[in-house]
């Protein structure tokens, strides 16, 4: 049985705005999709955005950008042995991580303090925080722009739902992120993706992490090798080669760490997606067998997890991801970095609210556009700027979207004198 979702499905391939009917194009609507990711702006942006270790730790290390296309072979991968839509998979994989901010994961949480009023004393609660895969829905859906007609790059409703759904859409209080702005027709937020190509993608990104985290982390010394031998998952791995942990670094004493890279990680990323195969199709068979999904509505479609990850491998891979994370964030090479970020994008977030003008003129005629009235620089009330809540929305946008190298620049620019 085929359970990939059809190119021709009117439900999953419909769009915010109608456009021209798309049986004559070449290239599928997700193609499509795929396309007008790969040349937006924020997916080139990608490159220059934090993943754990910023570019000035070395060039070897990966960035927001080599993540994403990680997350997307990954995914493929999985989605061709399940006969999944290989097309939905790579648009929603290239376009799930454009609304990260700079500098990595601190930069989300710095974001979100800021909005619910405990980041700057002049900010009070917006009742709305950061996430950045609700930021990716409206850099899709707003910020981004293909035409004059519209906002967005319009993109089909299966890839802006599996964008959204690749992580938790609540806070660690249980509460929604809740981005009024953004469009969430036909997505109920508390349930997993309703394409399995959603899910798979949802479950690579954490792939991913759990194997490209533990490779960085040991590439900066920051993870020895002792560290991570004592870890099932890795026994695991090692004894599928025939290789005792304990004897390990016997077997490899000239460069132990190196070969743990090169051959152990490469192990663990494929026994971590043949888990997810093997796993994943009787839930699938099963599902479609019971339910019969059609896909013709928000009701017909996947409302279960049949994507998911053997529940002894999956506890033994989230053990060592939780120790290396640990590890790694509390290291001081990440805490000095997370600290230089965390100041810098308070001062601009600072900067650019009490003074509004210090904000380029295509931000501020966003913002002007959104309220129907004409921009004008110089009449411009910053008063009122500063008790409107989109207008905060707007300013965070901006920070969100930018580089590494930018927002340091925008730093210097804004309070470092030039004479």
């Amino acid at each position: 049985m085929n359970y990939a979702v059809l190119d021709n499905n009117t439900f999953l391939s419909k769009r915010i705005h109608a456009e021209e009917s798309e049986t004559g194009y070449i290239r599928t609507p997700y193609q499509r999709d795929r396309d007008r990711i790969l040349h937006s702006r924020a997916f080139r942006r990608l490159m220059h955005k934090t993943q754990i270790f910023n570019a000035n730790i070395g060039d070897h290390y990966r960035n927001r950008l080599t993540h994403t296309l990680e997350v997307s072979q990954i995914s493929r991968v999985i989605g061709k042995a399940l006969g999944l839509n290989d097309e939905l998979i790579e648009a929603i994989a290239l376009g799930h991580d454009l609304g990260h901010t700079p500098f990595g994961h601190v930069g989300e949480r710095t974001l979100d303090q800021i909005l619910k009023g405990t980041g700057i004393d002049e900010i009070k609660n917006q009742s709305e925080g950061f996430k950045h895969n609700l930021q990716s829905l409206r850099m899709v859906d707003e910020i981004e722009t293909r035409c004059n007609e519209y906002k967005g790059i319009n993109l089909t409703l299966a890839v802006r739902e599996g964008i959204i759904k690749h992580t938790k859409v609540r806070d660690s209080s249980g509460k929604l992120y809740n981005y009024s702005m953004n469009n969430y027709d036909n997505m109920n937020l508390d349930q997993p993706s309703f394409t399995l190509e959603g899910q798979v993608v949802a479950l690579s990104d954490e792939i991913a992490q759990f194997t490209h985290d533990l490779e960085d982390g040991v590439r900066s010394h920051i993870i020895t090798v002792d560290d991570i031998l004592q870890f099932d998952i890795i026994k695991d791995i090692l004894l599928e080669r025939g290789i005792d942990a304990e004897n390990y670094k016997s077997i490899y004493p000239d460069d132990p760490a190196y070969n743990l890279r090169t051959v152990i990680i490469h192990d663990y990323i494929s026994l971590l997606i043949n888990k997810v195969i093997c796993e994943s199709q009787p839930m699938i068979e099963k599902y479609f067998d019971r339910y019969k999904p059609k896909f013709s509505n928000n009701n017909d479609c996947i409302n279960d997890t049949c994507i998911l990850l053997q529940i002894d491998t999956g506890k033994k891979a989230k053990e060592l991801y939780r120790e290396v994370t640990k590890k790694v964030i509390c290291s001081d090479v990440i805490s000095v970095a997370d600290s230089k970020s965390e100041y810098i994008i308070k001062q601009l977030f600072k900067a650019f609210y009490k003074h509004p003008r210090q904000l380029p003129d295509y931000v501020l005629s966003r913002y002007y556009s959104k309220q129907g009235v004409k921009y004008d620089r110089i009449k411009m009330d910053e008063e009122k700027l500063r008790t409107d809540s989109y207008f905060i929305r707007i300013v965070c946008d901006h920070i969100a979207g930018m580089t590494d190298q930018f927002a340091s620049r925008e730093y210097r620019r804004l309070y470092l004198p030039d004479y």
